[in-house]
């Protein structure tokens, strides 16, 4: 179809993501790595004789205190678990070509995952902001600029790259959690504040005069919804497709519908009309300004 408008695909470029419920690829993270979900363990966890990987207790299916058994094995040595990739194959061919099959994919600056969810993006986009935050460390340290200064310049160019696509996100709070550690660790490098000194977060924010960040993706996500309300093209009908399906047992992943909805319940907008922009755009600032 392409060919026939006069395009040519570039299969060199192309790929391919499957998605669909536990379809990402585990990565591993932390000092030591779960051997069931591969992210970090802390003190609950139990030592598996097999893989020799702790492993989290709500991983390893013991219910009731964890204590050492020799005869330990986790789900993963069991043949249980979930598979680390999840890919139904890793090349498909087309034209004879053979074309790979991925399990996230970067598109416009944001992360999608096959597996669904925010937390790729939310990753690759704390990975850009340290290396921006880095390039500009001589002059958000600087002491010869004042505090208001360096606070603009963060907000303006390290967070707006760690924020960037937020408007579409339906963060959980774990995902919450790590945005607001990092900008938390980048706020106290900038004011050469460590740890033990005791010195809460909102005291550094009111001291380079930026609000939490957590309120600033809230307000990109209301501003942009007010957008998608008053569409009348695809991206207006998109949110109200029903997908078929049988649903999964357990509570399903939250949608960005209810992310909304919460963010318009904590700042008071459930009766504001969407559909007037100037109305919308007027109660959306006040709220911010008035965190």
């Amino acid at each position: 179809k392409l060919e026939s408008k006069g395009l040519r695909v570039n299969m060199g470029k192309t790929k391919i993501m499957i998605s669909g419920p536990e379809l990402n690829t585990l990565k591993d993270s932390g000092k030591f790595p779960c051997g069931v979900c591969r992210k970090g363990v802390g003190g609950n966890s139990i030592f598996c004789q097999g893989c020799q990987h702790w492993t989290h207790k709500k991983c390893s299916g013991i219910t009731g205190r964890l204590i050492d058994d020799p005869d330990f094995r986790c789900r993963r040595c069991q043949g249980t678990a979930r598979p680390i990739d999840a890919r139904p194959c890793t090349e498909v061919l087309i034209g004879g070509e053979p074309v790979e099959v991925v399990d996230n994919f970067c598109y416009l600056g944001d992360a999608l995952s096959a597996g669904g969810g925010c937390e790729r993006a939310i990753i690759t986009r704390t990975r850009s902001a340290w290396g921006k935050f880095k390039e500009l460390l001589p002059l958000l340290t600087s002491r010869s600029i004042s505090l208001n200064r360096r606070g603009n310049l963060y907000e303006s160019c390290v967070r707006r790259v760690m924020l960037h696509g937020c408007q579409c996100w339906a963060p959980t709070q774990k995902d919450l959690d790590r945005l607001m550690r990092t900008d938390r660790a980048m706020i106290r490098w900038m004011a050469n504040v460590r740890l033990e000194q005791h010195i809460s977060s909102d005291s550094l924010l009111s001291r380079f005069g930026i609000t939490p960040i957590n309120e600033i993706a809230r307000r990109d996500r209301l501003r942009w919804y007010g957008h998608v309300c008053r569409s009348d093209d695809c991206i207006g009908r998109v949110t109200s497709l029903d997908v078929g399906g049988r649903p999964r047992r357990g509570r399903p992943r939250k949608t960005w519908g209810e992310v909304i909805s919460n963010d318009r319940k904590n700042w008071g907008m459930l009766n504001a009309d969407p559909l007037d922009r100037y109305e919308w755009r007027k109660r959306t600032r006040d709220c911010y300004e008035n965190r």
